[in-house]
């Protein structure tokens, strides 16, 4: 998530995604991805969980250097309090979400205003229905159930981030 990102990899991974875009419109995607970073260091800060697939950790993105530096910076954003972080490691297997990957914004004393965001390549869909709400709201509870504690989580993020050389 772009919220958990350093910006040689958010500025890497964009370039992958949107091949051929101009040099000055990457700078302001990667600045704005950044900036909404704040929100998990205001006061108060946002609660922020994320479960995510143990490839996505394996993928060199932006070259070893890149990847050191988004792995360290991984692990010191999940020690934040409120920040949590679990990983689905490749035992897990197939699993929900796999084919489709999602965000839920939840806004804990204004229900009204939750939402999926599903990205894609040129646009996102912000789903906002109430079936829409439960089934990934069950989705996520799944993902964590079938994820490794936030502990295990970041001992294997420093294992991977030994293996970039």
């Amino acid at each position: 998530p772009g919220l958990l990102q350093t910006a040689g990899y958010a500025r890497a991974v964009t370039r992958a995604s949107l091949d051929g875009l101009p040099a000055d419109h990457l700078d302001s995607l990667v600045e704005v991805r950044l900036t909404r970073q704040r929100v998990l260091r205001a006061d108060p800060p946002l609660r922020f969980t994320a479960v995510l697939d143990e490839a996505v950790l394996h993928r060199e993105v932006g070259g070893p250097e890149v990847m050191r530096d988004q792995l360290h910076h991984l692990t010191q954003v999940a020690q934040l309090p409120h920040v949590e972080l679990q990983l689905l490691p490749f035992s897990v297997g197939g699993y929900v979400g796999l084919t489709c990957p999602f965000v839920i914004f939840s806004f804990p004393n204004i229900s009204d205003l939750d939402v999926v965001v599903l990205d894609h390549l040129t646009s996102s869909l912000y789903l906002e229905r109430k079936e829409d709400l439960e089934a990934y709201s069950s989705a996520f509870r799944t993902l964590q159930a079938h994820a490794l504690t936030p502990d295990r989580s970041l001992d294997l993020v420093a294992a991977i981030r030994r293996g970039f050389r």
